[in-house]
């Protein structure tokens, strides 16, 4: 059950991040829906590990997490540092 929903919400903000790369601006609150959807889908991994769900489906997405953070963290490295300043300046 919530390893279905961690890959959900895995699907769900990385397309956000995405849109949100390929828009001409950027926009700070899109971004930061996005990065809350990926850490609640880490979050729903884990219940998932915890509860010991049966199935591979929790091992795929708690590695699918980890993998498009790296890959979020290698394209754009300062992408969390400038939601951090967008969110200390509000």
């Amino acid at each position: 059950m919530f390893g279905k929903y961690s890959m959900g919400l895995i699907v769900l903000g990385s397309l956000l991040l995405m849109f949100n790369r390929l828009m001409s601006g950027y926009s700070e609150p899109l971004a930061l829906i996005g990065f809350l959807l990926l850490f609640a889908a880490a979050g729903a991994v884990f219940i998932a590990v915890l509860k010991r769900e049966p199935g591979q489906l929790k091992v795929w997405s708690l590695s699918v997490f980890f993998v498009i953070l790296f890959v979020i963290t290698w394209a754009e490295p300062f992408e969390i540092l400038r939601l951090m300043t967008w969110l200390k300046n509000i």
